[in-house]
């Protein structure tokens, strides 16, 4: 059977912005740029030949077809989650567990002091560690990594990222993810917080 289907990307852009009411924060979650979630949502509106958000320079807001739209790409997502939990067993419903490196503990960044209080988000939990990417392997105990260098990585995925100080210092930083945990909702959600601290520590630098 041939599936008849809109550019994939464009899908997880717009249900994205739709859920985050913002290019600005479906870019975050999906670790591009906010022009390059537009230009995917264009290209899905093209392929609709259908307008999917009213857009102002503000805010956006979907248009009647998109409300329309937006719950079966949200349930199709769903399942197709559901399903990769189901045929990966190590996904299933657990917490990704985050490492942290002293040289960044001791940064003192508000966001992975929440990780580690738990606070923040109950999908992940920050752990204070060593700075060893074999920690990583898969008996390791840990599903991500963050730490100041790739060295050592391998073949394990890296984001670069921004480690943001209580006194609103910038530390660049690299978040290192197993193979079989990059992508999955809890790691973007990951990458998404520490690109939001960021950004609003800039915003509001003196």
């Amino acid at each position: 059977m041939t599936y008849r289907l809109p550019p994939l990307n464009g899908l997880r852009a717009f249900e994205a912005a739709a859920r985050h009411r913002s290019f600005r924060g479906a870019a975050d979650e999906l670790c591009v740029t906010p022009g390059a979630v537009s230009q995917l949502v264009k290209t899905l509106e093209t392929a609709l030949d259908t307008r999917l958000f009213h857009r102002s320079a503000r805010a956006i807001t979907l248009t009647a077809e998109g409300k329309k739209y937006l719950p079966s790409i949200r349930r199709a997502f769903e399942e197709i989650a559901a399903a990769t939990e189901a045929t990966a067993p190590g996904l299933r419903g657990r917490k990704l567990r985050l490492g942290i490196a002293p040289a960044l503990d001791q940064a003192d960044c508000p966001v992975l002091r929440r990780l580690i209080s738990r606070k923040d988000t109950s999908e992940i939990v920050g752990l204070r560690v060593k700075d060893d990417p074999d920690l990583l392997a898969k008996d390791g105990g840990l599903d991500a990594l963050l730490r100041l260098s790739d060295e050592a990585c391998g073949s394990l995925h890296i984001d670069r990222v921004v480690v943001t100080g209580a006194d609103r210092s910038r530390l660049p930083a690299v978040l290192v993810t197993r193979p079989g945990i990059a992508g999955c909702h809890q790691h973007k959600t990951l990458v998404m917080l520490l690109a939001r601290a960021a950004r609003e520590a800039h915003l509001v630098r003196p």
